[in-house]
């Protein structure tokens, strides 16, 4: 599992292919992270920990089915115009 902000999201999911991690699980952080009042980054921190929690907890073949063809596309706001 890798937790990844959504900037670097589609970099992560072609690294993991590279390597053959097809399927690898990737938990992705709003981008950016930085500016974010602190109440909201600790809530969101909590939340990932939960999520990462449940994917630490879950059969290798239902993460293999969810994340083998899930896309991760750059977001609208880091392309260019």
């Amino acid at each position: 599992m890798t937790v990844i902000s959504t900037a670097f999201a589609p970099l992560a999911r072609v690294t993991a292919e590279g390597v053959g991690r097809i399927a690898l699980p990737i938990v992705v952080v709003p981008h950016p992270v930085g500016d974010r009042d602190e109440a909201v980054v600790q809530g969101r921190g909590a939340e990932i920990a939960a999520l990462c929690a449940q994917l630490l907890t879950t059969p290798v073949d239902q993460l293999e089915r969810e994340f083998r063809s899930k896309q991760f596309p750059l977001p609208d706001a880091l392309m260019p115009r």
